[in-house]
């Protein structure tokens, strides 16, 4: 039975993380594109909207007043006019927007007449595969290779720094164990999501005769600690840009659309508001809720995290431990960080934004889908969009970062294996001989 219930939550998750993989794709062969000039060029696939006759429905929008009347053209490659009109109002919506169906093709999106200052208008239901493909082919060689290898650094560095926790308890695995034990952890979560701690405890209780309660009692204080180090790196990029984090949530809240203002207040004052009703009946059931199981289980939680950190503390080799802890977030910031330095529109993303943009991704790894397919890929764009920037261009970088470690986890870790299963045989074949 239990093995039904986790084969459910596997496709579960997966169908989650395919949908949103789906959602973000979306936002890419139907816009919206921004555009803050007077022509613009873009495609129409097919099938976008609820036009007859195959054809795809395109809508350009504006908030802008200023373009209110201002004329527009839609022409072919060769400059021919298909369609000529004008920005009109929406009384629904008070937005400028046109609204035309063309057939599948590339077009021309032209105002002959520009209004004077500045402008933008967004361009719905256009196909923007051909530059989702082309800012995926903008990453270079050089920023990927980075990528695998800090990516595969930090895996190094957190193997070392397994050893220092069990140091204390008396054992000494090898290295190289310690580390493709770390690796097939990884390869272990690509696969089945939270499967990584308990697999990497197996292959180094194997490998070096280590028993697997030790293990997973240091993988929970490695855990706790690397708690922290997210609570650091996600206050650090909420401080640096919290105007950005408030578009993030409202994009998660709206489902991929801006919440407004007032409903954004109304949503601030609700969750206050429930604040103050759960602290209030905390405090009038305190004694039921000390009593019961629950809060026995959430104390012993809490505990488990004091001792981890106790431990860290009380360990002799405190100061290496602390470097390869700063060194492993360092190198998961830099696998990203070097990735959006090598595309030419990233390029420009200070170190702060390049935080920001890490930590929505983290968010989208909460999820337990397989190799966070779909909900890393969603969170990223949000990401993207939060700072003002393209959603597809969030989604390619995503696409590009997603497919580096996942390429580096499933390298680095089917070797790890294959070495610890190799070793494993040494060890019994020289066993055997002995006796």
């Amino acid at each position: 039975m239990k093995r039904l219930v986790n084969i459910f939550k596997y496709i579960l998750f997966l169908g989650i993380g395919v949908f949103l993989f789906y959602l973000a794709m979306l936002g890419v062969i139907r816009g919206p594109q921004l555009v803050e000039s007077p022509s613009v060029r873009f495609e129409m696939g097919s099938g976008h909207s609820d036009c007859d006759n195959g054809l795809s429905g395109l809508r350009v929008s504006a908030a802008d007043k200023a373009l209110r009347g201002t004329p527009y053209q839609v022409t072919d490659t060769l400059g021919n006019v298909i369609l000529s009109g004008a920005f009109v109002n929406e009384a629904m919506d008070e937005k400028e927007y046109v609204s035309e169906c063309l057939s599948p093709g590339h077009y021309n999106f032209v105002l002959p007449e520009p209004p004077e200052g500045e402008y933008s208008f967004a361009i719905q239901g256009v196909d923007l595969t051909d530059q989702l493909i082309n800012d995926m082919k903008r990453a270079s060689i050089p920023g990927i290779a980075l990528s695998f290898l800090f990516g595969y650094l930090a895996i190094v560095s957190r193997g070392i720094r397994w050893q220092y926790l069990l140091e204390p308890l008396g054992y000494k695995p090898k290295t190289i164990n310690a580390v493709n034990s770390v690796a097939f952890a990884y390869f272990a979560n690509t696969f089945v999501p939270r499967s990584g701690e308990l697999a990497r405890c197996a292959a180094l209780n194997q490998s070096d005769d280590i028993p697997v309660d030790k293990l997973f009692g240091t993988v929970i204080s490695e855990r706790v600690v690397d708690m922290v180090m997210l609570v650091i790196f996600m206050s650090v990029a909420l401080i640096s840009n919290l105007d950005a984090f408030q578009t993030l949530l409202d994009l998660s809240i709206g489902g991929g659309e801006e919440v407004n203002e007032e409903d954004s207040n109304l949503l601030v004052t609700i969750g206050l508001v429930a604040m103050g009703v759960v602290v209030a009946l905390g405090f009038m059931f305190r004694r039921s809720i000390m009593a019961s199981k629950l809060y026995g289980k959430v104390k012993g939680f809490l505990g488990g995290v004091g001792d981890g950190l106790k431990s860290v503390l009380k360990m002799k080799r405190r100061g290496a431990f602390i470097f390869h802890t700063f060194f492993i977030w360092g190198m998961y910031f830099g696998m990203a960080y070097v990735i959006y330095m090598s595309i030419d529109a990233t390029s420009h993303m200070t170190v702060t934004q390049s935080l920001f943009v890490m930590v929505a991704g983290g968010f989208g790894m909460i999820l337990p889908a397989p190799g966070g397919i779909g909900s890393y890929h969603w969170t990223v764009k949000l990401g993207f969009i939060a700072l003002g920037m393209s959603g597809a261009l969030g989604f390619a970088v995503a696409n590009v970062m997603w497919l580096t470690q996942t390429v580096m986890i499933v390298v680095t870790g089917g070797i790890g294996y294959l070495l610890l299963m190799w070793g494993n045989i040494r060890k019994e074949r020289q066993a055997n001989a002995a006796e």
